[in-house]
């Protein structure tokens, strides 16, 4: 059967065009560096520029390493690096989440360990469809933490008390990284 979209050659009357398809340009995975071992803290890692972490860092600066735009690869394999990849809930940000996680999903973080994402509201009423794309990036990720607009944050500086959302975000990769290192809660 022919193909409908392609003119068969010699029947294009010169109002039709083929678009050849064009390569999916897939970003490079982003660049690394050595890091020393930091037992109990957790790197952030920007999907993009205005990604958030500095803001969870300062929401628990002795848990947290802001590690910017790239990804930090333990100097001591038996300690790898503890993530969770941040992005602000645009559309931009979005997209560069679902590409870091198909380079997580590809095996490209090396020996690191995802601990999952932080997604920031760039707004106190964020668009419900993106709102919707978040769930659907974050569910290729091992746990989704949805980040609350925080007001003046632009002007004030970072707040002394931060939304429920942060703290239930740090309890959330406490009891993970408890788990992940055998040892019980219950004791």
């Amino acid at each position: 059967m022919p193909n409908p979209i392609i003119p068969a050659p010699g029947n294009d009357d010169g109002r039709s065009k083929i678009f050849a398809a064009q390569p999916i340009q897939v970003p490079p995975p982003i660049p690394s560096f050595a890091a020393r071992p930091a037992p109990g803290r957790i790197w952030l890692v920007g999907a993009h520029g205005g990604s958030g972490c500095s803001t969870i860092r300062m929401s628990a600066k002795d848990r947290y390493v802001d590690a910017g735009r790239a990804l930090p690869v333990s100097t001591d394999p038996r300690v790898p690096s503890r993530i969770v990849l941040c992005a602000m809930c645009t559309g931009r940000g979005l997209e560069s989440l679902r590409n870091l996680l198909a380079n997580w999903n590809d095996g490209l973080f090396g020996a690191s360990v995802l601990m999952g994402v932080a997604v920031t509201m760039p707004s106190p009423r964020t668009p419900r469809e993106l709102r919707r794309g978040t769930l659907l990036v974050g569910s290729a990720a091992p746990a989704l933490w949805r980040l609350p607009f925080i007001r003046n944050l632009d002007l004030d500086g970072f707040p002394e008390a931060y939304p429920h959302a942060y703290e239930r975000m740090l309890k959330d990769l406490n009891g993970s990284m408890q788990t992940a290192d055998g040892i019980s809660g219950n004791g």
